[in-house]
């Protein structure tokens, strides 16, 4: 899906719709969940398997039911998959899942989003270990700019929510490298718009044609 000017708004992450015609919204799923069968022309969908739903006991149905949602002609990401020190099973499943998504992810030649709490040396040992061809896009990042600088040198793509929105993080990715998303907040992209902006100086009109080329050159092609 290759977006023209009459998309505005890119809603990267979200839990919820838009329905917006100016607006794309890449609504998440888990595993398991259904593409509804009625949903606006603009939605678009992420699967994964999040750590946070993951156990020993579901993760082989979890991964019979990522490739039957992934096979839905409007699910153009796969993710959220990750990690998760603070809510999730044992370090070990967690990685193992992870890798199975990453590999899916490049089978289908699909970007991968990923959830990543406390653990980013599992993160990078798995991008080490699997030289993906596909984006990874690390979603919510609130990490520090030497941090974020890093992960860029290693090739990752940032999806940012209005509270990891700061001129350090901006500047240490770089405007050709991220998305901006409401994940499972009320607010609307057009106030994650707004703080962009205010953040960069760059203008509205010029912060779309940013965004919408970011999203063409790394997910809509």
């Amino acid at each position: 899906m290759n977006l023209d000017e009459r998309i505005k708004y890119i809603d990267f992450h979200t839990h919820h719709g838009s329905g917006r015609p100016n607006t794309v919204a890449v609504v998440n799923l888990m595993a398991g969940e259904s593409v509804p069968d009625k949903f606006s022309e603009n939605t678009l969908f992420s699967a994964g398997i999040h750590p946070w739903h993951l156990t020993e006991e579901n993760a082989d149905r979890l991964r019979y039911e990522l490739i039957l949602t992934m096979a839905h002609p409007h699910v153009v990401a796969l993710g959220e998959a990750g990690f998760d020190t603070l809510h999730g099973p044992d370090e070990k499943l967690q990685y193992e899942l992870f890798c199975y998504q990453a590999e899916l992810a490049e089978e289908l030649k699909e970007p991968l989003i990923i959830h990543c709490v406390r653990a980013w040396d599992n993160l990078r040992k798995a991008k080490k270990k699997l030289n993906p061809s596909m984006r990874w896009v690390i979603h919510g990042f609130r990490g520090k700019k030497a941090l974020a600088q890093n992960l860029v040198e290693e090739g990752f793509l940032f999806s940012l929510g209005i509270e990891g929105l700061s001129a350090d993080i901006i500047s240490a990715i770089g405007t050709d490298k991220l998305f901006l998303e409401t994940d499972d907040s009320d607010i609307g992209i057009e106030e994650v718009y707004s703080k962009f902006t205010a953040v960069t100086g760059i203008e509205q009109v010029e912060a779309c044609i940013i965004l919408r080329n970011n999203f063409n050159r790394y997910i809509g092609n």
